[in-house]
């Protein structure tokens, strides 16, 4: 049987990238989406024309069991979630939705077809417990928001799917993702949004520190996950930079690229009860298990982000806050 993958989510910022990989790797690939943010257009040429497009609501467990059925995947992606924190935190029965009973109905729609053969599951290193050090897969897990705990019990669910029926599980605790293409207003398209607009930036807590990797490598280590999950049974892997800087830091960093000079105004709408001070990866098992690191240094992901900040179907802050409250 040829190699046949289906993305969820695979329109969106990482999700886009990783089904132009799988296609460049010779999988028949379909995209479930439901086009709420991203867009088909997101993936590359030539790889967008060669890809099923198939457009349903992950929560909707009926739809993705006929989806899945249809297409007869052999692996499993599960990329779509809601993981803008503003929005998780003003709207939490969206976020458990989503990313909780979401996951619930792709995995129970992926064990009733014998074709799947691994699930990869898109997790976060919000799941582990604040600590100032770098977190490897052993280190207690113990979240600080909402978001988090949907990861948590997403990775619960996908460990008793596993122990289920026995179909390989990757899961990758990814950290902070940058590149060209955004769909969501994150720091980084936040501060290109802001410099274009003028010199004067409002944004939150500049003080915490975090581990950027570029958007290629995540989707590049996801690809690496699905291949690979087998050999494990269930497999969880970091995926991140090894890096931390502040946001004080990544605006100076783009403020340089982009040539100009920029002053800064704490904006007290922006900060956030549940900032942790530092979130950093240990990728050793990555590394191990996967031949796996990241290989794209931060100034070139702010460059390509400079080039390319937003995607067909970017939310930008004022249509998310409309967003939210309508999905209320």
């Amino acid at each position: 049987m040829s190699r046949r993958a289906l993305v969820t989510g695979g329109f969106g910022f990482v999700g886009s990238k990783l089904s132009a990989m799988l296609v460049e790797r010779g999988y028949e690939l379909a995209v479930l989406d439901d086009l709420s943010v991203g867009s088909a257009a997101n993936v590359a040429e030539p790889f967008a024309d060669r890809i099923s497009t198939l457009v349903a609501d992950i929560r909707n467990l009926e739809e993705v069991e006929r989806r899945i059925a249809e297409f007869q995947p052999t692996a499993v992606f599960h990329l779509a979630a809601v993981h803008f924190i503003p929005t998780c935190e003003t709207n939490p029965t969206l976020a458990v939705g989503v990313n909780v009973t979401g996951t619930q109905a792709v995995l129970e729609a992926s064990s009733r077809n014998d074709s799947v053969e691994a699930v990869v599951l898109a997790s976060s290193g919000a799941v582990y417990a604040p600590d100032e050090g770098a977190h490897a897969e052993t280190a207690t897990v113990g979240p600080s928001d909402i978001y988090g705990f949907t990861k948590v019990w997403a990775e619960e669910l996908a460990t008793y799917f596993h122990r289920s029926t026995s179909t390989p599980v990757g899961i990758a605790r990814i950290f902070n993702v940058v590149g060209p293409g955004e769909t969501n207003p994150h720091l980084l398209p936040t501060i290109i949004e802001q410099i274009r607009d003028g010199a004067e930036l409002r944004l939150g807590n500049l003080s915490t520190r975090r581990d950027y990797v570029f958007t290629d490598d995540v989707a590049r280590g996801l690809l690496l996950l699905g291949e690979r999950c087998g050999e494990y049974g269930l497999l969880t892997c970091n995926l991140g930079s090894e890096s931390a800087i502040s946001g004080s830091d990544l605006v100076e960093l783009v403020a340089r690229a982009a040539g100009c000079e920029v002053t800064v105004t704490p904006d007290p709408a922006r900060f956030r009860e549940s900032d942790r001070p530092v979130l950093l990866s240990d990728c050793s098992l990555a590394r191990d298990a996967l031949g796996w690191r990241a290989e794209t240094p931060l100034a070139r992901a702010v460059e390509a982000a400079l080039a390319q900040p937003f995607a067909a179907g970017y939310v930008t802050e004022e249509r998310r806050s409309a967003l939210d409250r309508t999905s209320r």
